[in-house]
């Protein structure tokens, strides 16, 4: 993205968390640069959203630092970026109630415009959800479908590494059949093999968990992507979890639940997937979560067993998920 007067604009706008994404494209339309942005007051951009905002500190921002932060981030980072009405923004994404004024990227986005499977579970799974994640991404992959999730410890990590051991096998197949011994992974053998996105909840120069960013370098080096929303140099905040969440259904046509407690962020996410009218499925695993597991806090809140009652599709094997994808 080159640094432009409106490119400075959006990239501030970015950073008005306040605002919704259609309240941010409204400001960026009707403003013309960075230097009137920050002659605004609250009542005046209250006037331009049509909505009385009440925020105390969102517009004291020091704007020309974020600006520069941010570029420097995206320069070092290889950080892309684009607005909703740019060709590289997946069309799955532009259908949501409120889509992201702005999405960033690391990688290649390519991979978000080919048939996508979210997968999304607990940070506290069993090991045989662990597994069940691993053996379904990689199944995924082999089919050349893009597996999209969080990038969280748990079922989002064994569903990442799972989609890239797909790639993995087949590249050590074709050797052990007599392939060339040069053969990498950017030969034509891999070619069809289904990539994996990450989708983060702060910039995507900052790798959450930090245990992951090994994880994340492979994503990137072998044609998948790391997204977000939020701009680089932006935290993970309690709030960016579930706004993230929306984003991971949103690219996927079916969101597949490994394992989830009541309450859990995965549900949020199986939440997400039926407002926007895709096809949600659970595994069998799922039901099969110990029920202690259950925060007592969440006590109460809707469980895989709800979903299911109301008609969700169940599958009892990695394999079953092609006949939803």
């Amino acid at each position: 993205m080159q640094r432009t007067t409106k490119t400075e604009l959006a990239l501030a706008i970015c950073h008005l968390t306040f605002l919704s994404s259609s309240e941010k494209k409204i400001i960026f339309e009707k403003l013309e640069s960075l230097t009137h942005l920050k002659s605004l007051s609250v009542e005046e951009m209250s006037k331009l959203v049509n909505r009385n905002l009440r925020t105390k500190d969102g517009l004291n921002k020091d704007f020309d630092k974020l600006v520069e932060n941010c570029l420097k981030l995206m320069a070092a980072y290889k950080i892309e970026a684009c607005f909703m009405e740019d060709s590289v923004y997946p069309s799955l994404l532009k259908e949501i109630f409120d889509p992201p004024f702005m999405i960033f990227w690391r990688g290649n986005i390519d991979c978000l415009h080919q048939k996508c499977c979210g997968m999304v579970g607990t940070r506290r799974a069993t090991a045989a959800g662990l597994k069940n994640a691993f053996n379904t991404a990689s199944i995924l992959a082999q089919n050349g479908v893009t597996v999209v999730s969080g990038l969280a410890m748990g079922i989002d990590t064994a569903s990442h590494k799972g989609a890239l051991d797909a790639r993995q096998s087949l590249i050590k197949a074709n050797l052990q059949n007599g392939a060339n011994s040069e053969l990498n992974e950017n030969e034509n053998v891999t070619e069809n093999i289904g990539k994996t996105a990450a989708v983060l909840a702060c910039g995507v120069e900052n790798i959450y968990p930090a245990t992951n960013r090994k994880l994340a370098g492979q994503i990137i080096q072998t044609g998948g992507c790391i997204l977000s929303e939020y701009p680089p140099g932006q935290p993970a905040f309690t709030w960016t979890f579930p706004a993230r969440n929306r984003i991971i259904a949103a690219l996927c046509q079916t969101t597949l639940v490994v394992q989830a407690p009541a309450g859990s962020g995965a549900l949020i996410t199986a939440d997400f997937a039926l407002e926007q009218g895709r096809d949600l499925v659970f595994c069998s695993e799922a039901l099969k979560y110990p029920a202690g597991k259950t925060d007592e806090k969440n006590a109460g809140k809707r469980s895989v067993q709800n979903y299911i009652e109301e008609g969700a599709p169940l599958i009892q094997s990695p394999e079953e998920i092609l006949n939803f994808v």
